[in-house]
């Protein structure tokens, strides 16, 4: 049996790596001024979709594609919904979130003719090659590829954002869309594209959620994980590294309550250690919310912030 400190390093990663996925999404998205607590929906379907697309072609890339498709096309949905109609991001949020949940469902009775857990399907491999490394081999080996795959897209979205001409006129829409349009920035435009990265980094934590860590998809399996991301992004001052380190806190907790679990002879009643990583997340969130600001016109579509609506 591996150490604590092995088991919890490993697994925190495993655990960690969903939300974080989500959460740096969630950062260019909010950063352009479009929330989107509808996240849990993403990676719900992401997560089914991820099954479904692994079932019918055995093949588990298949299925990530499928999750991250799903992920874009459930993303321009909310975009259409809040940019062009200028809707309530979180009226409409919560309604995809709705519609997620009774997709899974349906679509489960329909793909697998039952309720509540889908069959057995492929899922992503380790990377045993990664067991020749020298010291660290044996615990590099033990890792899915989805999780190196998360600190390239950190390093990719952080330099995008506060590195390139295009990460600076998305803030700018962000903070101030009247000002950037004046300048000549298409906002509702780069607005689409960074809720659709969202969407896609979303699907894609859903997927690994499926048959990253599983093989099979459950109703109910995301449990509030799409919440946790919009939690890491505030806690990460709508940064994508501070969003990524808060969300590993959240799989840390995550870990621990998992090897609390497989002590043997633990006094501690089952349901209490469940409930680790949702108290932790409270406690956290509450400790670092004082003092975070969201980007200025965070919520409300261009034309109402222009003053022309």
């Amino acid at each position: 049996m591996p150490s604590i400190v092995e088991y919890l390093i490993v697994a925190t990663l495993r655990m960690g790596t969903p939300i974080a996925l989500t959460a740096v999404g969630a950062c260019l998205s909010e950063r352009s001024g479009i929330p989107n607590i509808g996240l849990e929906g993403i990676m719900s379907m992401g997560a089914f979709l991820a099954v479904v697309g692994s079932y019918w072609t055995g093949n588990v890339w298949v299925g990530i594609l499928m999750a991250i498709i799903c992920g874009i096309l459930i993303s321009i949905i909310h975009g259409f919904v809040t940019i062009t109609c200028g809707g309530a991001p979180p009226v409409s949020a919560q309604a995809l979130v709705l519609l997620a949940t009774g997709f899974c469902s349906v679509g489960l009775q329909a793909v697998f003719n039952r309720n509540g857990f889908s069959d057995n399907v492929a899922s992503i491999p380790n990377t045993p090659f990664l067991a020749h490394v020298p010291v660290i081999g044996k615990y590099l080996a033990d890792i899915s590829p989805i999780v190196y795959l998360a600190f390239v897209l950190l390093f990719v979205v952080d330099h995008l954002l506060y590195k390139t001409p295009l990460g600076l006129r998305i803030q700018a829409c962000g903070e101030h869309p009247r000002a950037a349009d004046t300048a000549g920035i298409n906002v509702n435009a780069l607005r689409y594209f960074s809720v659709i990265v969202s969407g896609a980094l979303g699907g894609l934590g859903g997927a690994f959620l499926s048959i990253g860590t599983m093989n099979m998809f459950q109703e109910g399996m995301i449990a509030g994980r799409g919440y946790l991301a919009v939690g890491a992004v505030i806690m990460g001052r709508w940064s994508p590294k501070g969003a990524f380190w808060a969300a590993m806190c959240f799989g840390f907790f995550d870990a621990l309550q998992l090897y609390l679990q497989i002590l043997p002879n633990s006094p501690v009643p089952s349901q209490f250690v469940q409930m680790i990583p949702y108290a932790a997340s409270l406690i956290m969130l509450t400790v670092t919310i004082k003092g975070a600001t969201a980007p200025a016109a965070s919520g409300k579509s261009y034309s109402v912030v222009a003053g022309t609506k």
